[in-house]
C-alpha cells in the first residue's frame, strides 16, 4: 500500500464557482466565476505591497510642486485605507461566463473585484445590466 503525496498547499488557489445571471421578470441562466482564493500570507504580502507603493508615491509626490499638498496627505491616509481591505479580501472574482438571461447570446465578464453575492454587469449584445449572483459563502 503506497500512500501518494499529498500537493503542498499554496498561497493562492483558483477555483470555478457556480453562479447566476439574472434579469428581473426572466429565468437566471446558469453561469461560472473564476475565484481566486489567498491564504494569510498571500494577503498579507498583498496589503504590504499596497502599503508600500502608496507611501512611496507620497514621498515621491513631495517633489511636485502644489500637487504635494493634496497628494501627500492622500496616499499617506490611502495606503493604510487600501491595505485593511486587500488584508481582508481571502476571495477575488477573476471572471465569469454565461449567456445572457435576455438574449441568450454567451458572455465573458472580467471581474477583478472582491467576492460578492451580488454584481452587476453589462451584456455586451443587448446592453441590459445584470446582475451576477453568488451565493454567501464561496465554495458552496
Amino acid at each position: 500500500m503506497s500512500l501518494a503525496a499529498e500537493p503542498a498547499p499554496t498561497p493562492t488557489d483558483e477555483f470555478a464557482q457556480s453562479a447566476q445571471l439574472a434579469y428581473p421578470d426572466l429565468a437566471p441562466a446558469p453561469a461560472s466565476v473564476r475565484v481566486l482564493r489567498r491564504d494569510a500570507g498571500a494577503r498579507t504580502t498583498r496589503a504590504l505591497r499596497t502599503l508600500g507603493a502608496c507611501w512611496g508615491l507620497a514621498v515621491a509626490a513631495v517633489f511636485l510642486p502644489l500637487l504635494h499638498f493634496v497628494l501627500v496627505p492622500g496616499l499617506l491616509v490611502l495606503g493604510p485605507v487600501l491595505a485593511w481591505s486587500r488584508l481582508h479580501e481571502a476571495h477575488s472574482l477573476l471572471r465569469a461566463e454565461g449567456p445572457c438571461p435576455a438574449c441568450a447570446v454567451p458572455q465573458r465578464f472580467k471581474l477583478g473585484q472582491r467576492w460578492r453575492e451580488r454584481t452587476l454587469v453589462r451584456c455586451e449584445a443587448c446592453g441590459r445590466s445584470l446582475e451576477l449572483q453568488l451565493p454567501a459563502e464561496p465554495g458552496a
